[in-house]
């Protein structure tokens, strides 16, 4: 049997990308079970999923705490949540990421395969939605499930259109996906993991962002639409323009694509 956890941010698609997985493998004559962690869990923040594969029926039914495999759907996610933790010895990390497996900052007795899986979903799905992205790879890197019951576990979850395109972003991946590396010699990032605090002064959500605002004061109107439904009040008006507070701001998008006069460009942080 072999047990994997996911790691995501809320709106990546960890769970329905657990699901997709488990379908496929499913058409290809394995057993599987998906285990969603649901919480209080909002869109940027971190989630987790699991993951079992057997060749006979799967009588484990609790999380999985030492995986075989860690998939992570965000670049930025490991220097503040610990994604390596409990990973066996020889184990293998997939993590979406620009870089090589030496360069993505996680280091230790295991393996890691790269793919710029943000690339590639925005490119096709025209959103940083990684999952079905990251899935292609993972055809790649494992060997374990085919393309095809890929395709055919999205089509079963998605209207023909949504189905395509995110078929498409599974084979651009795979093909773009790298191969595992050794990173037993590579010294690991230092984890600064996000704790809550309860003076709301405090509060910093900057580091769920993978994806900033930036808005353009000449173009912006003052119509106050993205200071109404920022859900984290991150955006705040000066001199009728809106101004945005990074600490406060988790990289949701919603301001956006509500945007009236694209006043509002989306840059991607640095990794």
């Amino acid at each position: 049997m072999m047990e994997i956890r996911f790691h995501g941010r809320g709106g990546q698609g960890a769970v329905t990308g657990v699901r997709l997985l488990a379908t496929a493998l499913y058409y290809d004559g394995k057993f599987t079970q998906g285990i969603p962690m649901y919480g209080t869990e909002r869109r940027g923040a971190p989630v987790i999923s699991f993951l079992r594969i057997g060749e006979a029926r799967i009588n484990e039914r609790d999380l999985v705490h030492e995986p075989d495999m860690v998939v992570v759907l965000d670049p930025l996610l490991g220097k503040s949540v610990p994604v390596t933790d409990g990973l066996k010895r020889g184990g293998l990390v997939l993590i979406n990421h620009p870089k090589g497996g030496t360069e993505t900052g996680l280091g230790g007795p295991f393996r890691v395969a790269t793919v710029d899986a943000t690339k590639v979903a925005m490119e096709i799905i025209g959103r940083p939605i990684t999952n079905t992205a990251i899935l292609g790879a993972f055809a790649k890197v494992t060997g374990m499930v085919k393309l095809e019951s890929l395709a055919e576990a999205a089509k079963h979850q998605w209207e023909p259109r949504i189905a395509e395109i995110n078929i498409k972003a599974m084979q651009r991946a795979y093909e773009l996906a790298n191969e595992p590396v050794d990173v037993s010699k590579v010294k690991a990032d230092e984890v600064v993991e996000q704790t809550r605090t309860r003076k709301a002064g405090d509060r910093d959500v900057s580091g769920w962002r993978l994806f900033r605002p930036v808005f353009d004061e000449a173009k912006c109107t003052g119509c106050r639409r993205c200071y109404i439904l920022c859900p984290e009040v991150a955006i705040g008006m000066k001199n009728n323009k809106a101004v945005v507070n990074y600490q406060y701001c988790k990289g949701c998008g919603i301001c956006m694509e509500e945007c009236p006069t694209k006043a509002i460009a989306w840059v991607e942080e640095k990794i």
